[in-house]
């Protein structure tokens, strides 16, 4: 019996309310998604930052620290000389703070060749790509960059909260401002492979760190009484910059230049998709166009996949293998028309080694006092947001109320840690992807090159699992398909997560995770035992349903261009109906009766889509019936499916017929996007534009 696909999981980071540029928004999104942290020894931690001190160096540094009257040596023992306990200081948390800086800047400064600097207070917000108006109260920052009028995200290597208290209220506001720095910093930037931050309540100093796989944050040590390790953490962390490639860090040498792959290196020119980044934890995709040292356009993937799971590559090479023995000649050199030409695909290799997530299992010593936290997340968000310098993106009024974290119970959680290995892939085709196509008929003719490479996968015995408006583009005229991470062979007895990043293209068994077109089992079948269902698998009429969902998203995201400069026309109405056919949860009803019921379907195109749409429209709820029938052969002899290579022609017919119908009534159409005409997000001030620093030139893709 084959495995069970994994259920899916909605992205939180992949919904409207984190676009809505709402920051306490965008923050219940990141904290939804990453639903839980690890709890780890601060020794376990630090000693994975950078080299420690020795016994000597320690007692340099303290020598050092205490010659400059920063810290006194007693018969109390080692203390900060001018920091006073922050509970028992009336200052604002700015002033009482400010003796840090010093501290830190003395331990660094026994460092040689470090490059990076401590920066308190700072009065400006750091620019950013993303239209962030949030600020760290302080920041480890490239040395080169602090006297700078403007920080770029880039530049900030670890950020800072503090609190002159640890009460509940004070740790959670540390807590999620960090985790959005943090999350900042590796959205922002394709460099970073991980970071670290600090947060500070009173005398509590707490280590963070957070990668593609998982969160993690240290048990806190007293910043008064522990001074030595207090002295290891900045030492560690000025040792980690002292390297010309910062790679203990988090930054990738890897986007520079790597001369010893194939003599090979990639420009990137602009970005094509990184929305993957958002969320902090999981794949993190981001894809760039670039140039290779001829000129030539390239795509680059930089992506971070499951540990002990194919690459992308990889998977597209037996695809392609199965092709050319299943298909014949003309079918396979048709096939790889609407396939994305792979030009070179490796795992990214720093220092000779394979880049994966920090591997905390490999410190036994502390594999009994690691716990896992989980993150409710249906809490109020902080209440003392980040202060912007330049003003704020207006809040929208949403929030949630915050409960303390739960403590998963070992013995009933899988408290593994998640690894994820670093990788790239680089495609000889660069399009515009299908969501981007605004000719209505170009638009449907790509989904039909699309349709023709899930009927060649179809027949070669694979499913593609994760068809969406994003992974079709659009390259010389002609549809192709892309993002093959979780195709796999239909008898496959291996068993991968679900695309979770596309949630609106789901087929609506995927998204229930059970068979829904059976028949009703007879008075006699009733009386019987039944056996367990069979596990959950997806199968070609999943995908098919997924290109049926991009058909009807093309025509209730966007109108006609001459609807839309229309005076009567509603978009508010169009807008609201969108959303209830492409809801951001999971597990809407409304979204399966819109699949499912033949009438109401062709009732809610012809109310919400616009006269010069509706021929078009009209085919979406003819296809849905195709599919649904389909659906209802394969599980006629449920639990048993009757998924032969028949039922495969026939749907893949009927699929081609209703897009071709549709093409011919799409001749002269031009969409608008209904967004565009909705009321604008803020606009940017002319000081707060993100321009990339100097420091920052050209970034570099490369093949490791």
């Amino acid at each position: 019996m084959l495995p069970p696909d994994t259920v899916p999981v909605f992205r939180h980071t992949s919904g409207a309310n984190y676009r809505t540029g709402d920051l306490k928004l965008g923050c219940a999104a990141v904290l939804a998604d990453l639903q839980r942290y690890l709890r780890v020894p601060f020794d376990c931690l630090v000693k994975r930052v950078g080299a420690l001190p020795s016994l000597q160096d320690l007692q340099r540094i303290r020598n050092n620290l205490t010659e400059s009257k920063i810290l006194t040596d007693d018969e109390s023992g080692f203390r900060w000389t001018d920091f006073t306990l922050p509970t028992a200081s009336k200052g604002f948390e700015e002033n009482v703070f400010e003796h840090l800086g010093r501290i830190i800047d003395q331990i660094l400064a026994d460092i040689p060749n470090r490059r990076v600097s401590f920066a308190a207070n700072p009065n400006v917000t750091p620019l950013s790509e993303r239209n962030n108006t949030s600020r760290p109260d302080g920041y480890l920052v490239l040395s080169n960059e602090k006297n700078l009028r403007k920080i770029h995200w880039f530049d900030i290597a670890v950020p800072f909260e503090f609190k002159k208290t640890q009460d509940r209220e004070s740790l959670r506001d540390d807590k999620e401002k960090i985790i959005w720095s943090l999350h900042s910093i590796m959205r922002e930037d394709l460099r970073r492979r991980f970071a670290f931050g600090i947060t500070i309540e009173d005398m509590q100093l707490r280590l963070w760190f957070s990668n593609r796989a998982f969160l993690a944050v240290t048990e806190p040590i007293d910043f008064f009484q522990n001074v030595d390790g207090v002295i290891s953490l900045f030492y560690a962390l000025g040792s980690a910059s002292a390297s010309s490639a910062m790679i203990e860090l988090g930054w990738d040498p890897t986007v520079e230049r790597i001369p010893h792959f194939r003599d090979e290196a990639f420009t990137t020119t602009r970005e094509l998709a990184t929305y993957g980044a958002d969320s902090m934890v999981g794949r993190g995709t981001r894809v760039y166009e670039a140039t290779d040292s001829e000129g030539k356009k390239v795509a680059v993937n930089d992506s971070w996949r499951d540990f002990g799971c194919l690459s992308e590559g990889k998977i597209l090479e037996n695809f392609l293998a199965s092709c050319a023995e299943r298909l014949p000649r003309e079918e396979l050199v048709d096939g790889k028309k609407h396939f994305v030409q792979v030009r070179l695909w490796e795992d990214v290799m720093v220092d000779d080694t394979p880049d994966e997530t920090l591997n905390l299992t490999i410190a036994e010593e502390y594999s009994h006092t690691r716990m896992w936290v989980l993150i409710n997340p249906n809490r109020i968000l902080s209440a003392t947001p980040h202060l912007p310098s330049t003003g704020d993106i207006p809040d929208s009024g949403q929030l949630s109320d915050l409960l303390s974290p739960h403590f998963v119970n070992p013995q009933k959680q899988d408290t593994s840690i998640p690894r994820r290995v670093h990788t790239r892939i680089v495609f000889h085709d660069v399009g515009v992807a299908l969501k981007d196509v605004t000719s209505l008929v170009d638009n449907l003719s790509c989904l039909s090159g699309a349709l023709k490479a899930l009927y060649y996968m179809h027949k070669s015995g694979f499913v593609h699992r994760d068809f969406s408006i994003g992974n079709v583009i659009w390259v010389g005229g002609v549809g192709k398909l892309v993002d093959f991470e979780y195709a796999k062979r239909i008898d496959s007895n291996t068993s991968s997560d679900v695309r979770t990043g596309t949630r609106p293209f789901m087929a609506v068994e995927v998204e229930s995770q059970k068979y829904l077109f059976f028949p009703p089992p007879t008075w006699s079948e009733l009386d019987k035992d039944s056996d367990a269902p069979p596990p959950f698998c997806m199968n070609f009429l999943h995908d098919i349903e997924s290109l049926w969902w991009a058909f009807a998203w093309t025509l209730f995201y966007h109108t006609d261009m001459e609807t839309a400069n229309s005076y009567d026309y509603d978009v508010h109405a169009q807008w609201n109906q969108y959303h209830i056919v492409f809801p951001v949860m999971i597990g809407r009803v409304q979204r399966q009766d819109f699949f499912t019921h033949h009438y109401h379907l062709l009732e809610t195109c012809n109310k919400f889509i616009s006269e010069k749409c509706r021929k078009v429209c009209g085919g979406i709820a003819h296809f849905a019936h195709d599919i649904r029938k389909n659906y209802k052969i394969a599980e006629a002899v449920y639990p048993s499916l009757a998924l032969d290579d028949a039922l495969l022609e026939i749907m893949h017919k009927q699929a081609a017929k209703h897009l071709s119908l549709a093409q011919e009534n799409a001749r002269n159409i031009e969409l608008c996007p209904l967004p565009d005409l909705l009321k604008p997000k803020r606009s940017r001030p002319k000081n707060e534009t993100s321009l990339v620093p100097t420091n920052q030139g050209k970034k570099k893709a490369r093949i490791a």
